[in-house]
């Protein structure tokens, strides 16, 4: 039998590459068992075994007791060469709501072509091997030039199936028809963003990410891992635990901790970035007007591909002592055009749309609401919002600005699609969302004078109290009646007066006095 060719051992601050006759120089009595952690398969992320020698020489091979057994190297044989397959990569799934005692998840649709389908369309999501469940969307509910979150329900299914009504399979190019969910053995979260972490990607040192399991055992301590339960949900028979956790230090413990939830912690994550021409980025989609765009890839990659297929030219190579950025130019021939880079899956793809920009110059979407639900648009208020609160989503990535008199207080950062609370909010602040280099909203919280009530008192005082000879009331106290209308049992006073038509000349011109008082102000 063949030796595995894909595995690594953790040297110094890595997982490196080693083969089976290094691993047996270092090791060079018996078995050295899957469970000893020493030994690990690069294409699935299992550790492996050792073998002992004793009848033929020394070899890696995958245990028998793997849950999963879709390595390739177990597919197509020690030795083969496979690349990820750009057909199979993951929408987004996310999971929101949390509380202290629930959540619930949603599904990202990219942006497809679906202007052309007829208003009968219907797109049906549901759990694999599950009858009675069903998510069905109409063509309406659908984002024509962005991803839209479709709620997906509280329970968390292991696949989904997307089938259509009155629409054709073209669509599965952009939407799987089959679609991975949560493993109950842990899957992973962003914890900013919430959206699921893949199988295989990279995760990073103290970032915060969820955690989900299926039953109540609490994950195993690991030094260096931040580890903090924060809810428990009963669904059906079964009990989920959330939690929140983040690597303190970059070791081989907390290598190892991520690497059970098929997730590898690196200092040197995967990214995917656009440098030439001009374009317009958003959730997966790039809109552009060009035959070829120039990205810089960044990360442990096997590869970067094109479907439909197009050519692809690399400038340079990764070095994994200096963490070179590679510079790919791709030719891009058709309208839409999807780029990946992945390891043995998919890791990070995007869509490329080219289509002319002027179309898209319209100002990216944010919507602002108080705690109620009550819109918020650009321009002025006087009155703080409940709980001096606002809550924010945009379409695209950008920042939350925080002013007072035109000097920054404070920044935040808003990412796309996921909702965040602006607290404590004030008089005389003004806030503003930056995408880009664009003000896309601003309010100005302006500060309306105090109405005090000791204030009203001492004039109900001085204009009750005074003596002295009446007079008609002149034609000036119903302006003087606007100007106070801040003090209401005053402005009862002075309607009196207008309808008897007379008023005390000591009183007319306190009031007069109070009047001149608050316009000077």
């Amino acid at each position: 039998m063949a030796s595995l060719t894909h595995v690594c051992m953790w040297h110094g601050n890595s997982w490196q590459a080693i083969t089976a006759e290094e691993a047996a120089k270092l090791h060079p009595g018996g078995t050295v068992s899957a469970y000893s952690g020493l030994f690990m398969c690069e294409l699935c992320g299992h550790y492996v075994i050792l073998t002992d020698g004793d009848i033929r020489k020394r070899y890696f091979k995958h245990s028998a007791y793997e849950k999963s057994k879709d390595c390739p190297e177990r597919t197509f044989g020690a030795g083969y060469s496979i690349p990820y397959d750009y057909q199979y990569y993951e929408l987004p799934i996310r999971i929101t709501a949390i509380s202290a005692s629930s959540f619930r998840f949603e599904i990202g649709l990219i942006r497809a072509p679906i202007i052309s389908l007829s208003k009968d369309f219907r797109i049906e999501i549901k759990p694999k091997d599950v009858s009675d469940i069903s998510y069905v969307f109409s063509k309406e509910r659908l984002n024509y030039n962005s991803i839209t979150y479709l709620p997906i329900g509280e329970f968390p299914f292991e696949k989904y199936i997307i089938s259509f009504r009155n629409g054709n399979d073209k669509l599965h190019d952009f939407w799987p028809a089959e679609i991975k969910g949560i493993d109950p053995e842990g899957t992973l979260f962003e914890k900013d963003s919430g959206k699921k972490v893949l199988y295989d990607a990279d995760v990073e040192i103290k970032k915060e990410y969820y955690l989900l399991k299926r039953g109540s055992r609490i994950v195993r301590s690991c030094k260096d891992m931040l580890i903090e339960k924060i809810m428990q949900k009963q669904i059906g028979c079964q009990t989920w635990t959330l939690y929140v956790i983040s690597a303190a230090d970059f070791n081989e413990n907390t290598a190892k901790f991520f690497l059970e939830f098929h997730c590898r912690l690196t200092d040197y994550p995967i990214s995917l970035q656009l440098v030439w021409p001009l374009y317009v980025e958003g959730n997966y989609l790039v809109k552009h007007k060009q035959n070829s765009m120039y990205i810089l890839v960044t990360g442990n990659i096997a590869a970067l591909k094109a479907f439909p297929a197009a050519k692809v030219r690399q400038f340079n190579y990764n070095n994994e002592q200096d963490k070179t950025p590679i510079i790919y130019e791709v030719d891009c021939s058709d309208r839409q055009q999807l780029i990946s880079v992945g390891r043995s899956k998919v890791l990070k793809y995007t869509y490329f749309w080219k289509e002319d920009l002027d179309k898209d110059g319209f100002v990216p979407e944010v919507f602002v609401t108080d705690l109620d639900g009550v819109t918020i648009g650009s321009g002025e208020i006087n009155t703080l919002p409940r709980n001096k609160t606002l809550r924010f989503k945009s379409v695209f990535d950008g920042e939350i600005v925080v002013l007072i008199n035109n000097h920054i207080i404070d920044k935040q950062t808003i990412k796309a699609d996921k909702i965040i609370d602006l607290y404590g909010l004030a008089f005389g602040l003004c806030v503003r969302v930056i995408i880009g280099l664009d003000i896309v909203w601003q309010l100005d919280i302006k500060k309306q004078a105090a109405i005090v009530v000791d204030d009203e008192c001492e004039i109900l005082q001085k204009i009750n109290n005074a003596s002295g000879k009446t007079i008609k009331a002149p034609h000036s106290l119903k302006n003087i009646l606007v100007g106070l209308q801040r003090y209401p049992q005053v402005c009862q006073w002075i309607r009196l007066c207008i309808k008897n038509g007379v008023i005390n000349e000591q009183s007319y011109r306190r009031l007069q006095e109070i009047y001149r008082t608050i316009k000077s102000k």
